[in-house]
């Protein structure tokens, strides 16, 4: 009798698989855990093209310097402080000879005697400035002090009692004599031009 021909198959089916399980797998769970395929990592998404920006250059921190103390200037010596304290000092100055002539040489005219003295006083007063500084009383050739010129002026303390201190420590002389040779020539130099200018009148 002749045998049967078997049928020849042609293509795949894909219903068919030659992948059957083996028994050895079927025995043990991590036999099936080995042919379930591996999970992989999910891709990592593509990062921007565009360049990284880099960071700014931090610029260098310089360390701050305290300045150099300045030099202070030396301090300039101050004179002698004095207070505001004043004494009432009595102010003499004689006529000369050559004053004298002259102020008779005027009052052949009409004019009063006392009136150049007493013109130039009242100007050598608001002229006078005393010093520290003591003057002698200058030689010259006087008149009797009666037909001279007086008054009085408030002068500092301390340059009164600095006057005395320098020429007068025993306290012989008076506080005019302290100031006799200061003004007595600022006295004649106002007489003089008093004399002159009445003259001219």
């Amino acid at each position: 009798m002749p045998r049967k021909q078997r049928t020849a198959i042609k293509g795949s089916d894909p219903k068919y698989h030659s992948n059957l399980p083996r028994k050895s797998d079927q025995a043990t769970p991590e036999g099936a855990a080995a042919a379930t395929p591996q999970e992989q990592p999910a891709p990592t998404p593509i990062e921007s093209a565009k360049p990284k920006q880099k960071p700014a250059a931090e610029k260098p921190i310089t360390p701050k310097v305290a300045p150099a103390p300045k030099a202070r200037p030396k301090p300039t010596p101050k004179p002698p402080a004095t207070n505001g304290e004043t004494r009432e000092v009595h102010l003499t100055a004689a006529i000369t000879r050559k004053h004298g002539a002259a102020i008779d040489a005027l009052a052949a005219k009409g004019i009063d005697r006392k009136v150049p003295v007493r013109l130039a006083g009242r100007k050598a007063v608001q002229l006078f400035e005393p010093k520290r500084e003591f003057i002698e009383k200058a030689e010259a050739d006087r008149l009797p002090i009666r037909d001279g010129y007086q008054t009085t002026k408030r002068i500092n303390v301390d340059l009164i009692d600095h006057l005395r201190t320098e020429n007068d420590p025993y306290g012989l002389s008076s506080d005019t004599a302290m100031l006799r040779g200061q003004f007595e020539p600022l006295f004649w130099k106002c007489l003089d031009d008093v004399l002159q200018e009445l003259s001219q009148k």
